[in-house]
């Protein structure tokens, strides 16, 4: 992997070692899942369930992108999707909407960085 596109993975909060051995150091094979996570439509569907009420499913939508970011090794997003897993598994909607917005700001910030891969 070039040392660019190692640069962008690091500073979107990816555990590049970890995530290689996961992918037995094949790189081709890793970049062309992480390309495919934005065309994932779990996050937009998620946002619009949780507007709808519809929280059983956003936690399936939710739940989907905790195994995604892990196995992607999106570490950074892995947290704050982990959370929002668990308030909406408890139904625990206090700070729903403050988790679901570190979740957009990451989220956003993984789509730009693998767009330039």
């Amino acid at each position: 992997m070039n040392e660019e596109n190692k640069k962008l993975l690091l500073e979107a909060g990816v555990d590049l070692d970890r995530t290689m051995e996961r992918f037995m150091n094949n790189e081709g094979l890793y970049l062309k899942f992480l390309k495919r996570f934005p065309e994932d439509p779990n996050f937009a569907q998620m946002k619009e369930n949780i507007a709808g009420g519809q929280y059983e499913e956003a936690f399936k939508n939710a739940h989907t992108l905790k195994g995604l970011s892990g196995n992607l090794g999106l570490e950074a997003f892995y947290q704050t999707i982990s959370v929002l897993t668990e308030q909406l598994r408890n139904k625990n909607l206090d700070h729903l909407e403050e988790s679901m917005r570190d979740a957009e700001d990451i989220y956003k910030m993984l789509i730009q960085k693998i767009s330039r891969l």
